[in-house]
């Protein structure tokens, strides 16, 4: 399998608004400017942030409820004005995030309900010229967990959208802390179900690493109950048979986000989730999402790489989106947060690129031994690679995200810094 900068560095890659700051002051204009400026072509616009927006420019803006009513004309309007500043700074929109609390219904009233919120959302869509639109798994403990029901559902919300002009794609995540559809097993079984063409994954490699990190770690009610068995313990099997389960199937894939997760006691973890009152792998998502390989005071310790690997092992090679969630930095009242949070974005992609590039048999030119040059895998999955600077620095010119004031260095990219326990 080709993993060598060549192929990878032609995939889109996007990063997420909602991933730019936390803080009341991070908006969203600041937000694009700063994906944009940290040379970003594609962004997933967070909802929220946009009805954020609405709210700053129309003063007692009514929020688009359960049922897609609100101030409709008036979030339209603000829709406009974000795609045309996404034109001035030359991105384009992936996708629209997160619509969810959507499927496994099988009430009347609370079906309509959820196509009329969707079809308000499509209005928005079509104002930002952006053609799909992430649904994320139910996490309402009330909803029935027949896997047919949610597959109906769904297959009503995919033909609603495939109906628009033009027409728009569904891709549906995994949410590891969803009540009944939390594994990567689980959305392709319900992809296969729903068998509409407009219908696909966003795999995630935080969603498909936490919950088998909360298995591992036995995390306080961290697990929630399922209607089909549960995937390999082994989160390598897992990942083999993904690679497996996909390779005939790369078009379901419709695209990938990227983040780590912090290192965090668990009972901590619990105890701040139960103080909120959500799961406590919401609370994780929420708060414990650094970029890959960022210094951070949690720093990140999920197998992202490996999951990324069992992806492009498939063949796929589709967008990219950074997806991060990090409050003790990301909440604070500091204007410089958009603008650092994209730039290491970019740091991390480049390093990701390396990382790939040397588990390919690319002719680099260094005239090493690949044993040497890319390191011996060993015992708990620690890697000693040589030379890695060389690498990195030909990837980051290229993508010229060398910058004064980055938080990552040359010096931090050794081995004694590339550790997945």
């Amino acid at each position: 399998m080709d993993f060598s900068i060549e192929s990878l560095r032609k995939i889109q890659t996007a990063y997420a608004t909602a991933s730019a700051g936390m803080h009341p002051s991070h908006t969203l204009p600041a937000k694009l400017k700063a994906v944009a400026e940290a040379g970003f072509k594609w962004t997933e616009i967070a909802f929220p942030d946009l009805e954020k927006y609405a709210s700053s420019k129309f003063e007692g803006y009514r929020k688009i409820d359960i049922s897609g009513v609100g101030d409709v004309d008036k979030l339209l309007e603000s829709a406009k004005d974000i795609y045309l500043l996404c034109r001035q700074l030359g991105l384009c929109v992936l996708t629209v995030m997160p619509f969810s609390q959507f499927e496994g219904y099988d009430d009347a009233t609370k079906i309509e309900q959820g196509l009329k919120r969707a079809r308000t959302w499509f209005k928005v869509l079509k104002a930002l010229s952006c053609q799909m639109l992430q649904v994320g798994s139910s996490n309402n403990p009330s909803i029935n967990n027949s896997y047919d029901l949610m597959s109906k559902n769904l297959q009503n919300l995919a033909d609603e959208a495939a109906a628009q002009e033009p027409p728009i794609r569904i891709a549906y995540e995994m949410w590891c802390w969803a009540t009944h559809v939390n594994t990567w097993e689980h959305t392709f079984d319900i992809c296969r179900r729903v068998n509409r063409p407009n219908f696909g994954l966003c795999l995630d490699t935080f969603q498909i690493s936490a919950i088998l990190l909360a298995r591992q770690i036995c995390l306080p009610g961290a697990l929630t109950p399922s209607n089909v068995p549960l995937p390999p313990s082994s989160f390598s099997e897992s990942l083999v048979e993904l690679t497996r389960t996909f390779a005939p199937y790369t078009d379901r894939i419709f695209y990938l986000q990227i983040s780590d997760g912090s290192r965090i006691e668990p009972h901590a973890l619990a105890a701040e989730a139960n103080e909120q009152g959500i799961h406590p792998l919401y609370a994780y998502s929420n708060a414990y999402r650094p970029l890959p390989f960022q210094k951070v005071s949690h720093p990140g310790f999920l197998p992202v790489l490996d999951v990324i690997r069992a992806v492009l092992a498939t063949g796929w090679r589709g967008p990219w989106s950074y997806e991060v969630f990090y409050a003790d930095d990301q909440k604070q009242d500091d204007p410089e947060v958009p603008s650092r949070w994209t730039r290491e974005a970019m740091s991390s992609h480049a390093r990701i690129l390396a990382e790939l590039d040397f588990s390919s048999d690319v002719d680099l030119g260094l005239h090493t031994s690949p044993s040497v040059l890319y390191g011996e895998r060993i015992s708990g999955r620690s890697y000693s690679i040589n030379y890695f600077d060389i690498i990195y620095t030909k990837i980051a010119n290229e993508l010229d995200v060398l910058s004064s004031g980055s938080e990552y260095d040359l010096v931090s990219f050794k081995a004694d810094s590339i550790y997945f326990p």
